[in-house]
């Protein structure tokens, strides 16, 4: 097999990657530039951290897809595609070597102190401000994406406003509507319809429901087996609402009918485990509700909320204290994170009260989840 340099294909001076031992750089200049692809592949001695994932982003010029780069970082409080992408701007901006270069490393350690608006101020002051690009002072308009904290009132409604703005007009609403109008006509809608219009405004602005939103479970996100899936999921949906009415949308939601108003309008949606979950959005499996607790990070669920049917149902009434709630749901992440899984057979188990024999024929279990994962179930018959 003929050797080649991982990063530019020259086949002459190679020198294996010590990490690895599997690719070849010519130079070290060529190992630096390609170490932001190589370090997902390679065996790094320190942790692959957020920072690295968006440098990635960076050199692809492509929004992050790790969702928690995309918290870390201030994606998901960009609300808008265009916000998003001079965010993304900025980084670039920020971290390419042919720019200010700053290193994924030293932009963990900003985020991790807490310092990371700061300093990304005081790395652009340094350079000369014909240099700083147009997304600098978009930046500084916009500082509350990366410390909300910061933000006034007007900054954060803004963006939630020019959502609700776009899904009203899309939906029907007069131009002439001012916000205030706008809001309480929203509020006097229907439940169903409500949450309709908030899935058209996050729709419109290109994006979905992530696990830490209300809107996750009800349409069906949480049926995915990945962020990818989710994405592909959320296309398909904007799609859906290009061909159908918004009155159409909303009976089809309120009467669990929305694969057939997929179906009627000509739109293939391969997602698994959609058609379970879309069944009756207001009594969903208990499963799927386990499945968001425990994908959340502690960061987003710092009080550790839970829907009373996973407490009973997958055995955290039985933790007694938090350590042991923490290592059920790092057992049930694993679970989920596996892309071969089937949830409806841990819900099965769960009802016929046989979880850590289900889950243990498919991952190593210590024995005290055999007490943690024991349930109510099976319920005794009623004569």
């Amino acid at each position: 097999m003929v050797r080649e340099c991982n990063a530019c294909c020259e086949s002459s001076n190679l020198k294996r990657c010590s990490g690895c031992h599997k690719v070849w750089y010519c130079s070290v200049d060529c190992q630096k530039s390609h170490w932001v692809r190589h370090i997902f592949a390679c065996k790094p001695r320190r942790p692959i951290t957020t920072a690295d994932h968006l440098a990635l982003a960076v050199r692809n010029d492509d929004l992050p897809q790790d969702p928690q780069t995309c918290e870390d970082y201030g994606f998901n409080r960009a609300f808008t595609v265009e916000n998003r992408c001079k965010l993304l701007g900025l980084y670039i901006g920020l971290i390419d070597p042919h720019r200010i270069g700053i290193p994924p490393k030293t932009i963990n350690d900003w985020r991790v102190r807490g310092v990371l608006v700061e300093e990304i101020k005081a790395a652009f002051y340094k350079i000369p401000t014909e240099s700083r690009g147009g997304y600098f002072p978009w930046f500084l308009q916009n500082q509350h994406i990366l410390n909300p904290s910061a933000a006034g009132d007007s900054q954060l409604n803004d963006e939630g406003d020019a959502m609700v703005l776009r899904a009203w007009r899309f939906t029907g609403g007069a131009e002439t509507d001012s916000p205030a109008d706008i809001k309480a006509r929203i509020t006097s809608m229907p439940h169903d319809r409500q949450t309709c219009h908030v899935f058209y405004a996050i729709l419109l602005s290109r994006w979905h429901p992530a696990p830490i939103d209300n809107l996750w479970i009800p349409f069906g996100f949480c049926a995915c087996a990945s962020e990818e899936e989710e994405m592909y999921l959320s296309k398909r949906y904007q799609v859906l609402i290009t061909k159908c009415t918004f009155d159409e949308f909303c009976d089809a939601f309120s009467s669990a009918r929305i694969p057939d108003l997929f179906r009627k309008n000509g739109i293939d949606v391969n997602v698994r485990y959609l058609a379970d979950v879309l069944q009756d959005h207001n009594a969903n499996k208990s499963v799927w509700d386990l499945k968001q607790f425990a994908v959340q990070t502690n960061e987003q669920n710092p009080e550790g909320r839970m829907a009373n049917s996973v407490a009973c149902d997958y055995g955290f009434m039985n933790c007694k204290k938090d350590a042991e709630v923490q290592a059920l749901k790092k057992v049930y992440r694993t679970f989920f994170e596996r892309h071969d899984v089937d949830p409806l057979a841990l819900h099965d188990a769960a009802i016929r009260g046989n979880i850590f024999g289900y889950l243990g024929s498919l991952m190593k279990l210590n024995r005290k989840f055999e007490r943690l994962m024991k349930n109510p179930y099976p319920l005794p018959l009623l004569e």
